[in-house]
């Protein structure tokens, strides 16, 4: 029995539906464990802060290059053949968010910590919302919860914004690592 070109143009749709839908479920799962990596470490960094402010500085820039190398494990494992193009790609972006963020802090000059922790959030959830547009509705939804999140413990808890961001804000991450896994 022959197919109709109709039914060859529908399988050939249906044939790139699923393609399209394998593919962003692989990047949700590929995904999915460098969010737990960050909600770990916003736990540990915020839990610090809330507890030893004048020790949050250093803290978190061994907690941020740990976050860095972490992720940079996490994208390659399994991936023995990517290219040197696409990691200085990766490191060149690394670079320029971090470049962005000193510059922004050095402009802006916030007088407090809880000022510095809530842009970085902000960030970090645009960050997401950006990337929830290239690779799935999902990641824009963690990137708005996170962002919304972040606003309402800067204003409504400014005396435990430090400790809100760690269980909350942690804890969003990493229950979103979570819901892309199970994607």
């Amino acid at each position: 029995m022959a197919l109709t070109s109709e039914q060859a143009s529908q399988a050939l749709r249906d044939l790139e539906a699923v393609s399209q839908r394998s593919g962003k479920l692989y990047r949700y799962q590929r995904t999915a464990p460098m969010l737990i990596l960050w909600g770990v470490i916003w736990i540990v960094g915020f839990g610090a802060t809330q507890l030893a402010p004048a020790r949050a500085g250093w803290l978190w820039i061994v907690l941020d290059i740990a976050g860095v190398l972490g992720c940079i494990y996490l994208g390659r494992r399994g991936h023995a053949d990517a290219s040197a193009s696409q990691s200085w790609r990766w490191l060149g972006t690394i670079a320029a968010i971090g470049a962005f963020y000193v510059l922004a802090l050095t402009i802006l000059q916030p007088t407090s910590g809880a000022q510095v922790a809530a842009f970085i959030g902000l960030l970090v959830a645009m960050f997401y919302v950006l990337a929830g547009l290239w690779i799935g509705v999902r990641l824009a939804i963690i990137g708005l919860a996170l962002a919304v999140l972040t606003v309402f413990g800067y204003y409504m808890l400014p005396a435990y914004f430090a400790l809100w961001m760690a269980v909350v804000g942690g804890g969003a991450l990493i229950l979103a690592g979570l819901w892309l896994r199970t994607a």
